[in-house]
């Protein structure tokens, strides 16, 4: 199932940054995971977005508008979801269900648009609210690893975008052929 026009890029940075807890080792941490500080503002919209980046080319999202995003689609598998932006990193900080737990996870990566093939770069990953048992961290990276994979195979890149991250705010530029 493709995703609609220009947005597709955006999404899959949300969808990847809100599940690469997967795609590395987590440290249980005996408090919480850090948290980003955004809180969710849908003043646009994906579709206006979406359009934007394919009329002109390039489009930036802030914070906020990421969070609202990323909110619609995890709904039900991530809680307190936010996203925030910093230099050269999209973060993600959220909960996950897992049995009678819910730790917290704060997920940092580059994302590399340039190809048919998106791809998460330099995860760092910090899970908290999770006793310090392996066991129980490898059962989350399991859970988020499928979810990572399930979302990235949805997503197909008919054209390459590069990406430039910067505190509070992401722009995505379409490349000539």
């Amino acid at each position: 199932m493709g995703l609609r026009r220009g947005i597709s890029p955006i999404l899959l940075i949300i969808a990847v940054v809100l599940f690469a807890v997967g795609g590395a080792a987590g440290a249980a941490l005996v408090g919480q995971a850090p948290k980003c500080p955004s809180a969710a503002d849908a003043s646009r919209g994906e579709k206006e977005i979406g359009d934007l980046l394919e009329k002109s080319g390039s489009v930036t999202v802030n914070d906020s508008e990421a969070t609202a995003i990323a909110q619609k689609y995890v709904a039900g598998k991530v809680g307190n979801t936010r996203v925030c932006f910093t230099s050269g990193l999209a973060n993600a900080s959220g909960n996950i269900k897992v049995g009678p737990l819910t730790p917290s996870f704060y997920a940092s990566a580059g994302i590399d648009l340039s190809a048919s093939t998106p791809k998460a770069t330099n995860l760092n990953i910090k899970v908290g609210a999770l006793p310090n048992m392996p066991v129980v961290t490898a059962q989350v990276e399991k859970i988020v690893t499928d979810l990572i994979n399930e979302n990235l195979a949805k997503i197909i890149l008919k054209k390459k975008y590069s990406v430039d991250f910067s505190t509070g705010s992401t722009t995505v530029n379409k490349l000539s052929k």
